[in-house]
């Protein structure tokens, strides 16, 4: 009667315990795995999203500009002046790759407060990788004025800029009196990959 009493009291064994450890530590260990596969998964979406987001606020600024560009003459370094009232092409403004410049109105300047007028001159340029926004205080830049730089976008490969004339012909540069129909920017981001954005321009400035 003791002996099974005794018996029936019995506990685990060494190996029992044992086995149930290694089957408890591995458990935990893919649980941190399955942890870890969500953490970076949702890190990386997060990224993905703030991308995106940014490249929304990009497009949507430039947007803006070409929508209140107006058509007056372009002067960045204080050239005679010119009848060109865009300009663009590869290296334009110091870029490493295509470059961009016009003239629009709307800067807010409420009762002129300020000492400058609501028309602005603003360019686009790839730099070290960065799409960089430049704009100066004043719409004929004279000789020696610098630019206020906005950092726009970073780790871009490519800045790459087409109009489509009168003949409904894309060309690969623009130094002419009057203004495309339209403009298509294609930029290559790492990460991200090739994205291309046509930007039509107002039909009143494009006769």
């Amino acid at each position: 009667m003791i002996r099974q009493q005794l018996a029936s009291q019995r506990g685990f064994t060494f190996i029992e315990m044992l086995l149930a450890t290694a089957i408890f530590a591995l458990v935990g260990l893919a649980s941190v795995a399955v942890l870890d596969s969500v953490t970076r998964s949702d890190t990386a979406s997060q990224a993905a999203l703030a991308r995106l987001q940014k490249l929304q606020q990009v497009m949507m600024l430039m947007e803006r500009d070409l929508w209140q560009i107006t058509p007056r003459q372009i002067r960045v370094s204080g050239e005679a002046p010119s009848k060109v009232m865009m300009g663009g092409a590869p290296n334009w403004l110091e870029s490493d790759d295509d470059g961009l410049s016009f003239s629009h109105a709307g800067w807010t300047n409420p009762a002129m407060i300020l000492p400058r007028s609501e028309v602005q001159l603003v360019g686009y340029r790839l730099k070290e990788n960065k799409l960089e926004r430049l704009f100066y205080l004043y719409p004929d830049a004279v000789t020696g004025t610098e630019p206020q730089v906005q950092v726009l976008l970073e780790e871009i490969d490519s800045f790459k800029l087409t109009y489509l004339d009168q003949e409904g012909i894309w060309q690969d540069s623009w130094m002419q009196e009057t203004m495309p129909k339209a403009l298509r920017m294609v930029i290559t981001q790492q990460n991200t990959g090739e994205l291309e954005r046509i930007f039509t321009l107002p039909a009143g400035l494009t006769q």
